[in-house]
């Protein structure tokens, strides 16, 4: 039989810190929190997030040639697949609610780097010093003529 470790049983509401109350369950032994813990939704999680990317792949396919609509689309898809990687394996659905006053500077942030990049995109440096290397000339190569060899 396993070995459990010791248990505490949970205070009365008005005995106990609201936050021990919300998130923390003392009162469960090792072979119990190992039972709910293998019956989480992983595989459900997973399979999921292979429908969203299957889904983002057709999108992508239909929408190639609208380029804004395409963007947009694909955001919107990203957003709820990294929503489930955080809510499920990264376990934030146990976190209390500061953590998601950390996602407001971080998107931020994330916003400001990104529009960091246009002045880089849009400016770069145009050279013409090929205007014909979209032509590709071919010297043809005479059937009686030896191919050279290469030797080292």
């Amino acid at each position: 039989m396993a070995e459990s470790h010791p248990t505490h049983p949970i205070p009365a509401p008005d005995q106990a810190d609201e936050s021990e109350t919300l998130y923390v369950r003392t009162d469960r032994t090792l072979d119990q929190e190992l039972h709910i813990e293998s019956h989480a939704p992983y595989l459900r999680v997973w399979a999921g997030l292979a429908v969203f990317t299957a889904i983002e792949y057709f999108y992508a396919h239909i929408f190639k040639d609208a380029l804004f609509t395409l963007v947009l689309g694909l955001m919107f898809w990203a957003v709820i697949k990294a929503a489930m990687v955080g809510w499920y394996f990264m376990h934030l659905k146990f976190e209390g609610r500061w953590v998601y006053a950390m996602l407001i500077p971080a998107g931020i942030l994330a916003f400001i780097l990104t529009t960091a990049l246009i002045p880089d995109l849009a400016m770069q440096p145009v050279t013409e010093e090929n205007p014909d290397e979209d032509t590709v000339y071919a010297a043809p190569i005479e059937p009686d003529e030896a191919m050279p060899v290469l030797r080292a």
